[in-house]
């Protein structure tokens, strides 16, 4: 029969027993040597964590975390080469009550920001400017511009009289001689009915101290206001400092304060936020950072009263304590090295490290305390300690190593990047463990705890666990078949906007604009050899139900101009001449505002009796007549303000002539034809984007159409399939790395088979829970299962080399307490993750500590009735 005892393969380079032989002597020098051994990784990580603190930094950019080898990222990437422009985007979203306010409110902050060359690299207006202003009108409708003209027609004496006297006095001595026009004319009475209507629902509103502006432009377009009238964009891209959290604070804070000082405020009917990109990452580097703070202190809290319950000592809490410093500290500066700057996934390693590298300052400390109880000579209390622990802290520091090892392969950077930290992490608290704590617990010199056993309580669990084992593992088989299942069921989600805030300003905004498909961040966009075949993609995408509308630079030139010319120009020869003449009476006097108000009031009745809108604004016209005179300048800005800029705006209106490529402005050339002369289209989504299965369809669509399509909606679905990807080749590994590992050590697939079936069963266990739970899947806390493996293997090793031992009754053991204080303690980091208020990072925590709970219920419960009566009973 072979030696059972003879060395594995994992230690064969060390014969018999010199693994054990090499750690006692490693213990026994540090602790000779102590004061040598602190100061110098005193030292270390003084200069480790000066290094961290000057160069270690964060990006909160997703599409980073996914690797740039891949066919479509190159592709994204080529297009962002192309047009810089778009890259880097701190957009502006300017809300009005009133198209004209929407308007006005946008055009006076963009000529500010436009102005500061050292906040803003570039400001644009996509939907609006110079360009709009003269050749907008050619993008109606030819029924849409001939009823405006004709609206414009018939206003146009009334348009002439405000022209000549643009105040209150004006605007109601228009109005009186409208209604005594109207009503000599039969059918006239509806004309008046809107505009009437809207004059006393302002007038009003100002008396009732809600004062809402007049909006000149609906009136003169004669149409029902739409949302895109309400709201208009400017785009930046702002100059940003990356040592900064915050990478465009200044352009930032300038926006707000122009708007503020502007007045663009809510209480003038105008709201200002700030979204794109880069507001979206620097709120998200903050929220990430402000919830990893809070769950980094949380977490050391916890883990400090656990070691309080496990140790009993003060001394031995310290030593425990300042091993884990500087192991997190050290871990840091391995990642400043490595994978600088750290992404919203790999930053987490911070908390995991304290959950997962306490563990063994706990193991360490327990065997010394007991020890050391036992022999008070700290000179082989510390090597025999070190001689007890190699093995168990060796295999503890592989298996989580291994666990973390297996995102290396896979092209989502994010766990990738996270696996090396970790992995790294776990050799390092190894190491510490080893040195660091042997060396500080001879300085400290802490008394000795006496040795505990298990939970006797537990030994009737125990019993009912053998005598029941077949009902035991009849349920664990039929939750592990119903977990099966319930993996189809299981939902990824792919879209990171979902592990964000959305209370925050930036995705609060974001998710407005994608209710309005033609605002969607999320779209497909394609290059075409030059703009005629692009203008043959754009009209198949077109077709495709998925898509809402497909954009080229071609979409820039109106269509049927020789007929929207024609009436342009008879509205111009109709209108030209009143638009270009100046006021020419002087401003009124509150008694001549008061008496038009009046004499506007009677003519109201006396010639409109029938109109209710009519009687509506006389009965508000002699509320307003009585009230006092410091009413009138906040009616002005009301009624009068916006008429204006919108006869001016009209007046460049009617100047359009004949459109092509060749005259449209260069930036908006620049926005659709790279400057190797091929063309740019994009396409929208037709629904809101924030709903994953329209981004899919979105996708799978425009694909049928161009192959090698690309943009935000493709780099958010591709992104999913690699991280879904990434997650299976991640499991793969783990379980093969874990298995060969098992087999190096157990030697027997029996043995292997009862590792690592509670560590499936739990896995299928937390798949059931989370489809019962809704708690879906995503780019976060998709690292729990993989993980979860090597933890796992950790903790059930113990239990199954104590029954190849002939223990009987695995919960009343020692081993039983010990796991639980090491499953207590990485709870505790991953607890705490599930408190940040970063919701992608609190689902990561949920999802661990979920995991953490299942596979403990299963190492306790389930093993126990798996694995039976030991060899040594028969």
């Amino acid at each position: 029969m072979p030696d059972r005892r003879r060395p594995t393969l994992l230690f064969r380079v060390f014969p018999g027993f010199m693994l054990e032989r090499v750690v006692a002597a490693l213990v026994g020098w540090s602790a000779r040597r102590a004061l040598i051994v602190v100061l110098l990784l005193a030292a270390l990580t003084v200069w480790a964590g000066l290094h961290v603190v000057h160069t270690l930094k964060m990006n909160s950019d997703t599409s980073a975390m996914i690797s740039d080898k891949l066919a479509w990222r190159q592709q994204w990437d080529e297009l962002g080469k192309l047009f810089p422009q778009n890259n880097g985007l701190l957009v502006v979203v300017v809300d009005g009550a009133t198209p004209d306010q929407a308007e006005d409110a946008t055009e006076a902050l963009y000529e500010k920001l436009a102005l500061r060359k050292d906040l803003f690299t570039s400001v644009r207006r996509p939907d609006g400017g110079p360009f709009f202003q003269r050749y907008g009108l050619l993008f109606l409708p030819v029924d849409s511009l001939q009823r405006l003209s004709n609206s414009v027609a018939m206003a146009q004496p009334f348009i002439g009289s405000l022209r000549a006297d643009p105040s209150l006095r004006g605007l109601f001595d228009m109005l009186a001689l409208a209604a005594d026009g109207v009503a000599q004319q039969t059918g006239g009475l509806a004309m008046l009915q809107r505009p009437l209507g809207a004059i006393e629902a302002s007038l009003t509103s100002a008396l009732e101290g809600k004062p809402k502006p007049l909006s000149w432009q609906t009136l003169l377009m004669d149409r029902p206001v739409e949302p895109r009238d309400l709201r208009h964009l400017i785009l930046t891209q702002p100059v940003r400092d990356f040592s900064s959290l915050a990478t465009a604070a200044s352009a930032s804070r300038f926006i707000r304060e122009e708007a503020q000082a502007l007045g663009l405020t809510p209480d003038k009917g105008i709201t200002v936020r700030l979204t794109g990109s880069v507001a979206l990452q620097d709120e998200e580097l903050q929220t990430v950072t402000e919830g990893m703070g809070t769950a980094l202190v949380l977490s050391i809290v916890l883990v400090l009263g656990l070691l309080l319950v496990a140790l009993r000592s003060a001394k031995l809490i310290l030593a425990s304590f300042i091993t884990l410093l500087v192991g997190l500290v050290l871990t840091f500066a391995f990642a400043s090295f490595t994978v600088n700057p750290l992404n919203p996934i790999s930053v987490a390693f911070a908390v995991m490290f304290i959950g997962l590298s306490i563990d063994f300052g706990i193991q360490f400390g327990v065997r010394f305390g007991q020890e050391r109880y036992l022999d008070a000579d700290p000179a082989t209390v510390l090597p025999r300690t070190g001689y007890a622990m190699a093995r168990p802290l060796t295999l503890a520091a592989v298996a989580i190593a291994v666990g973390f090892a297996s995102f290396l392969p896979t092209d989502y950077r994010g766990v990738s990047e996270l696996g090396l930290i970790a992995t790294a992490g776990m050799i390092v608290t190894l190491v510490l463990n080893l040195t660091l704590m042997p060396a500080l617990l001879a300085l400290l010199k802490p008394r000795g705890t006496p040795r505990e056993m298990g939970y006797l309580w537990a030994a009737p669990v125990d019993e009912f666990l053998l005598r029941r084992r077949r009902w035991v593992l009849l349920f664990f088989g039929l939750v592990t078949l119903l977990g099966v299942g319930a993996a189809y069921w299981l939902r990824f989600d792919y879209n990171p906007l979902h592990l964000r805030d959305p209370k925050v300003e930036s995705m609060a905004t974001i998710l407005d604009l994608m209710r309005d498909p033609l605002s969607s961040p999320f779209t497909i966009e394609t290059l075409a050899p030059d703009i005629e075949a692009a203008q043959e993609t754009a009209g198949k995408l077109s077709a495709l139900p998925e898509v809402a509308a497909a954009l080229t630079a071609a979409s820039f030139i109106p269509q049927d101009q020789d007929a929207k010319l024609a009436i342009i120009s008879d509205l111009q020869l109709l209108i030209g001449p009143t638009l270009d003449q100046s006021a020419m009476r002087p401003p009124p006097s509150d008694d001549e505002i008061r008496a038009s108000m009046k004499n506007c009031a009677q003519k109201l009745r006396q010639a409109l009796p029938d109109l209710p809108a009519a009687q509506a604004l006389a009965a508000a016209l002699d509320r307003a007549a009585a009230a006092d005179g410091s009413l009138y300048p906040l009616l002005t800005e009301l009624l009068i303000k916006g008429l204006d800029a919108r006869l001016k705006l009209l007046s460049v209106a009617l100047t359009a002539e004949p459109l092509d490529l060749d005259k449209l402005p260069e930036e908006l050339r620049r926005d659709w034809i790279a400057p190797d002369g091929r063309a740019r289209v994009q396409a929208f989504p037709s629904g809101n984007a924030n709903d994953n299965d329209i981004i899919t369809k979105l996708v799978q669509a425009v694909r049928t159409v161009v192959p090698d399509a690309t943009g935000s909606a493709v780099q958010i679905y591709e992104s999913g399939r690699a991280v879904a990807n990434a997650f299976r080749i991640a499991t793969i590994t783990a379980l093969v790395a874990i298995t060969l590992l098992l087999g190096l050590l157990l030697r027997r697939l029996r043995d292997v088979l009862l590792v690592l079936a509670p560590i499936l069963v739990a896995g299928f266990a937390t798949m059931l829970v989370c489809v019962l739970i809704g708690l879906e899947v995503n780019f976060a806390n998709i690292i729990a299962l993989p993980l979860l493996l090597g933890i796992g293997v950790a903790f059930t090793i113990y239990f199954v080399v104590n029954w190849r031992k002939g223990v009987t009754h695995p919960l009343t053991s020692s081993t039983s307490r010990a796991v639980l204080f090491s499953a207590l303690a990485t709870g505790a980091s991953f607890g705490s993750l599930a408190l940040s208020s970063h919701p992608g990072t609190a689902g990561m925590g949920l999802l661990l500590l979920l995991s953490l709970v299942i596979m403990l219920t299963t190492i306790f419960l389930f093993l126990p009735a798996l694995m039976g009566p030991p060899p040594s009973r028969g």
